[in-house]
């Protein structure tokens, strides 16, 4: 954790970590509050086709990580040797 606080960050890596923190704060203030339970959820459809029923904060989490494997996969790898 104390990486995120010493080396500069782009706006894009900012607006990831903030999605996944935020989306696991979410479900904890949710397990807190409601007994337990995670009650955000979307449901998602038109009419009476039902696409998905998605938690919110999980969803924050998903796209914050996958944004962070991305862009781990986009940056030049540096050599361990030296």
């Amino acid at each position: 954790m104390v990486v995120l606080f010493v080396q500069p960050m782009s706006l894009d890596t900012v607006v990831a970590w903030s999605l996944v923190l935020s989306g696991g704060l979410g479900n904890l203030v949710d397990r807190i509050i409601n007994d337990g339970r995670v009650i955000d959820f979307m449901n998602i459809g038109i009419g009476s086709l039902r696409t998905g029923i998605f938690n919110v904060a999980d969803v924050y989490i998903t796209v914050g990580v996958v944004v962070l494997v991305f862009q781990s996969l986009q940056r030049p790898r540096r050599s361990m040797l030296g």
